[in-house]
């Protein structure tokens, strides 16, 4: 009975139902022999049920995942700092006055979990809504607020790097712990690189990893197409997507500063030369 109230429960969702319009339309368009549109109609329903389908996001999600495993805490170097990549903390306003927790909201439990263990003193949380999400959550983790410093500006993770450096450098941090979930792990260390200070990534929300190892005792009916399945293989087609253009993207130029002591450096050596 369980099972078959599952399966109905599948049949009568929304996503499940435009598949099986989209079919029946394509059923319909034949019998009035309108093949290409069929045939249109029937591409559209079997696209829906493939990019739903729960092995595909999380075939694709445990191949990030695996580039960083689930490492124990006592195996994480202690550092200066926690740089916490936002991501599925809601921000408190008058009428929620918590935050609420949603996918990914692992980080900041990662980040509270490191601080408590003297990973490290200082909790960078990075994003824009950092201030209203993440720290107030740190609080209630048990973090005090005298121990974390938000970066509130960041809008991707392009700006999450480069606006942590800054302050960084101004804690006078030489080594600074990653945390974000497993799967963003990978774009994120390519964008986390910085002259004087060493980044070490600490990965968590290792849900396609934990769907993998269980995926052959998983029922029939959680195999089924799904629009969580769809949602999630979206933020997996993102990283991936991520992870290319980051691999063709030129290496920013160094700052002013950086550049003049190059320059100097060049001067002098062509002097010597001269010399």
């Amino acid at each position: 009975m369980f099972v078959l109230f599952k399966w109905l429960l599948w049949l009568c969702m929304p996503y499940t139902l435009v598949m099986v319009a989209l079919a029946a339309l394509g059923v319909w368009l034949v019998a009035r022999r309108q093949v290409k549109p069929a045939l249109c109609a029937w591409l559209l329903a079997a696209a829906l049920f493939v990019m739903g389908l729960p092995a595909l996001s999380v075939g694709l999600g445990h191949a990030l995942e695996s580039k960083y495993p689930p490492t124990p805490l006592e195996a994480i170097p202690n550092a200066d700092a926690i740089v916490l990549l936002g991501g599925g903390v809601g921000a408190t306003v008058e009428a929620v006055p918590y935050p609420e927790l949603y996918w990914a909201a692992d980080r900041a439990v990662m980040a509270a979990r490191l601080f408590r263990a003297g990973k490290a003193p200082l909790i960078i949380p990075t994003g824009g809504g950092a201030p209203l999400a993440e720290k107030p959550l740190l609080e209630t983790l048990g973090v005090p607020a005298s121990s974390i410093v938000c970066e509130d500006e960041a809008r991707d993770t392009a700006e999450n790097a480069s606006k942590t450096f800054a302050l960084l450098r101004a804690h006078n941090c030489k080594k600074a712990l990653v945390v974000t979930s497993a799967w963003h792990l990978p774009r994120a260390m390519m964008l986390f690189k910085a002259e004087g200070i060493t980044f070490v990534p600490v990965g968590c929300d290792y849900e396609s990893t934990l769907a993998y190892l269980k995926r052959d005792v998983t029922p029939l009916w959680q195999k089924l197409p799904g629009p969580e399945a769809a949602g999630r293989l979206g933020y997996y087609v993102k990283e991936w997507l991520g992870i290319l253009f980051y691999s063709f993207r030129k290496p920013a130029p160094a700052p002013a500063k950086e550049n003049a002591k190059a320059a100097a450096g060049g001067k002098a050596k062509g002097e010597a030369k001269a010399a």
